[in-house]
């Protein structure tokens, strides 16, 4: 799986009749899911886009049927004049356990960072999965990118709402995670971390 990643600012009031219109091409063209995202920290006051692709040649017969669609240009135009793009990811999951939960419009945690162990990378993230999931995560996953944060990891818990991350959270700091985990996360370059939240999703 490959997930597609839009960043961008758009009127408020325009942003979910925006996606419901480009969720219908995604749809309609193969994407396995899609959902919009709004933040918390590094891009507060943005919107997030994202959609998942079985592998890269699913995503770019996506791109090329949608790109030579003109009731796609013509539908998505005027919401096209009043968006603001900020970034644009392609996120290829390194390790992931997230099963379905329809019908939850979760939260998520969000980090970016940089790492130069990518195989450390991996083993320590499980054992952080562990930790999240135990004390109320309900999914994790890690990944690298292509595009903006081309360079960068990407590490994101999942949840059932903001209360759920905030008790989790809590429990980590009481239980000192982070102080026995100290040598990794020195290793760690962060370049950014979110709150988001899921808005509207077709995506099981």
């Amino acid at each position: 799986m490959i997930v597609a990643n839009w960043d961008y600012k758009i009127p408020h009031s325009k942003a979910v009749e925006a996606y419901n219109t480009a969720r219908k091409y995604f749809e309609k063209y193969g994407s396995i899911g899609c959902a919009l995202f709004n933040h918390l920290g590094t891009n507060v006051g943005s919107y997030s886009f994202s959609a998942g692709f079985e592998n890269n040649a699913n995503f770019g017969e996506f791109d090329d049927k949608v790109s030579n669609d003109e009731e796609f240009q013509k539908d998505m135009s005027p919401y096209f004049d009043v968006t603001d793009w900020e970034n644009m990811n392609l996120y290829i999951p390194l390790a992931h356990k997230m099963d379905p939960d329809p019908g939850q419009k979760h939260c998520f945690a969000q980090w970016l960072f940089k790492y130069d162990d990518e195989e450390d990378l991996i083993k320590t993230s499980e054992v952080f999965f562990n930790y999240w999931m135990e004390n109320g995560g309900n999914g994790g996953t890690v990944g690298t990118f292509r595009g903006s944060h081309i360079g960068q990891y990407g590490f994101g818990i999942r949840f059932r709402s903001m209360k759920d991350y905030g008790l989790a959270h809590d429990k980590l700091n009481e239980k000192n995670v982070w102080a026995s985990h100290r040598e990794f996360l020195n290793k760690c370059e962060f370049t950014g971390f979110n709150l988001s939240r899921v808005l509207e999703s077709n995506w099981d």
